[in-house]
């Protein structure tokens, strides 16, 4: 191998991930149905066929927010939005115990939260059945969401632990959104020509939180 193709492969292998930046506000963030140009530019955009997936990491002093607002004029009860997290940020081939994943229905009611265990994500009590209902809340995470001609959005505020890292490393996230009218998944990151729905399976796919997670 001559040396320029040496240097590519050392410098893919050094690679930054995928990077979603988390941006400190001064107050929690409202829904956003009517102005979401007040939170500033998204952290992440995901195109999909009605427009665009946007999605905002935010942080005030004492929480965390993942906020987004997906284009979907075509209600549908199952369009859905999966939000995964590695809290850790160690990346494991498949999804492990400190791996959480919240599978957002545009019907809230519909939704279901994982963990992983065993390299397989796992609803609550072991109960492939399981739905949200009308609760909102879990262990350090309340949810709130809307929908209207124009598409849906969702709130969901952490504690601030669940964005601080662990052991000098940064979580890792990862978003995939599915629209019942025209049909299709989309995801961040890129699934670089796989399936969508593949990268919510394999944390070490997933990108970074990036960006302080306090007040500079």
């Amino acid at each position: 191998m001559t040396a320029a193709p040496i240097f590519l492969a050392l410098a893919l292998q050094a690679a930054p991930p995928d990077t979603a930046p988390l941006r400190f506000v001064e107050s929690a963030p409202a829904d956003t149905s009517s102005a979401p140009a007040a939170l500033g530019d998204p952290s992440v955009q995901i195109g999909t066929r009605q427009g665009n997936a946007s999605v905002w990491l935010l942080r005030t002093r004492d929480s965390a927010f993942v906020v987004a607002r997906i284009s979907d004029s075509t209600y549908y009860w199952g369009d859905d939005l999966v939000i995964s997290l590695d809290v850790s940020g160690d990346r494991g081939p498949v999804p492990g115990h400190d791996d959480f994943q919240w599978y957002f229905r545009r019907a809230l009611d519909s939704s279901v939260i994982y963990r992983g265990r065993a390299g397989r994500w796992e609803a609550p009590r072991g109960d492939p059945d399981w739905r949200l209902g009308p609760s909102r809340d879990g262990g350090g995470w309340v949810a709130s969401g809307g929908s209207d001609g124009a598409g849906w959005w969702l709130v969901l505020r952490l504690d601030g632990a669940w964005l601080e890292g662990e052991a000098g490393r940064r979580p890792s996230i990862a978003f995939r959104v599915y629209d019942d009218s025209p049909g299709g998944w989309f995801a961040w990151p890129d699934p670089g020509g796989g399936q969508p729905a593949g990268v919510e399976r394999v944390p070490d796919r997933w990108g970074a939180v990036g960006g302080s997670p306090v007040s500079p």
